[in-house]
Order: C-alpha cells, then sequence, then structure tokens
C-alpha cells in the first residue's frame, strides 16, 4: 500500500472525531494552488500497513474515524483488500476522492467499505476553470460522473472545494453548490498560498471570512448544507 503519510491523531477532518489519517501516494489531480507535492508520484517513501494496523487495533476502542486521503486512495489495487482488514477493526471510515476513478467509488459504495465519502472539486466539471484549476489533469467527464455516484449513496456524503481568487468566484461556488443540491454537503475552505505548488499562487492574497461568507450566501441559494472552513 503506497501511504506516504500517516498521521496518527488530526480532530480537523472529520468533524471534530478523533481520526487516523492515511494519505495515499500518487495524484490524479493536480491542483497548484494547494500543497502535497511530495506525494504526486506513486512511488517513494510509504509507511508499512503493518504499523498502521497495528496502531489502529490498539486505540479501536477509542478511535472515532479513520480517514483515506492524500493522493487518490482508489488508484490502489489493493485498497478493496486493505479496506476489508479496517472494516474489521468496527472503526468508521471516512474515503475522500478526487473523482477521476467513479467506477471504482461506485464499486466500494456497493461493497459497503466505507461510512462517509467526500468528493474534492476544485471546480465545476463544466468550469472553463477546472482546467486552470487542476493545471490540466482533471477529466471533466469523470468528475461528473463521480458526482452522480457521490449523489446516490445511502451513507453521508459531501463535496469539498476551496476559496481561491482567480478560481472561485460567485459563479464558479454557485456551479459546484447546484450540483450539491439538496442531498450533498458543500464545504467551501480557506486556501493556504504558503503551501501552494505553484509560486502564482503563493503570491495569491487569500478570501477574508467576510468575502468567503459572500460565497457561501450565494451557494445556499442552490444547496442546502452549506459551509465555511478555516477561516
Amino acid at each position: 500500500m503506497p501511504v506516504g503519510r500517516f498521521i496518527r491523531t488530526t480532530l480537523a477532518d472529520w468533524q471534530g472525531k478523533d481520526c487516523c489519517r492515511l494519505e495515499f501516494r500518487g495524484y490524479d489531480v493536480r491542483c497548484p494552488f494547494l500543497g502535497g507535492s511530495e506525494l504526486y508520484e506513486a512511488d517513494g517513501p510509504s509507511v508499512d500497513t503493518s504499523e498502521i494496523m497495528d496502531y489502529i487495533d490498539s486505540r479501536k476502542s477509542n478511535l472515532e474515524g479513520i480517514v483515506l486521503g492524500g493522493g487518490e486512495p482508489l488508484a490502489d489495487p489493493g485498497l478493496y483488500r486493505f479496506l476489508k482488514d479496517l472494516r474489521k477493526t468496527k472503526v468508521p471510515i471516512l474515503l475522500e476522492t478526487w473523482g477521476m476513478r467513479p467506477g471504482e467509488l461506485d464499486d466500494l459504495a456497493g461493497a459497503m467499505m466505507f461510512d462517509e465519502a467526500r468528493l474534492f472539486m476544485p471546480a465545476a466539471p463544466t468550469s472553463p476553470k477546472l482546467s486552470d484549476a487542476t493545471s490540466g489533469t482533471a477529466d471533466p467527464s469523470k468528475l461528473q460522473r463521480s458526482a452522480e455516484v457521490l449523489e446516490r449513496l445511502d451513507v453521508p456524503h459531501g463535496i469539498w472545494t476551496w476559496a481561491v481568487p482567480g478560481i472561485s468566484g460567485p459563479e464558479g461556488i454557485a456551479a459546484i453548490a447546484r450540483i450539491a443540491g439538496q442531498g450533498t454537503s458543500l464545504t467551501v475552505s480557506q486556501f493556504e498560498p504558503s503551501k501552494a505548488a505553484s509560486p502564482k499562487f503563493r503570491e495569491a492574497r487569500p478570501y477574508t471570512r467576510a468575502e468567503a461568507s459572500a460565497l457561501v450566501a450565494e451557494a445556499k441559494k442552490y444547496a442546502r448544507h452549506v459551509k465555511l472552513s478555516g477561516f
């Protein structure tokens, strides 16, 4: 399993729950305004899964969640087998995805391999900003299909996007909110210029909370559950 980073304790990833976080190596989608470039490639230093399982087993009585992110967990051919092992611990699982593997997402949902799903959507599939937001790495048709899979899930699910000047204006956030609609939660997160992979975005001025609140107000015209994160 190409787990490039294992965070043993985090309260920031799943609604304040006491979780551990696994970040898989290999990114299908690469956003220039985000960090994580050290995990872009699938090959590289990784954490032994026996170490991860030993830790989860030792804490399964009080651990509230396991977050699988990265990176792209769905890119790993061994993920289903690993999820079966995690399921035996009875600890709830949150699966994050960049939306380029809708078939794999649908298959794991059908097998009830996770308890919540989060789809990262830097821009709407129909947005002309999607290419800029992902350095041309996102396939809009696959992102759209993943959003459709997400909407059908019987477990809690949400879309996560970022408030990025030049990428995410009112129209862009509203387009994502239309996809979220009434049944999918939408989180609009702050971005941190200091962590951006691209020098261009390191110079950007982030939205203020007031400006981000205006974006959320626009989103709430179309989506029922919208919130800010990191402001």
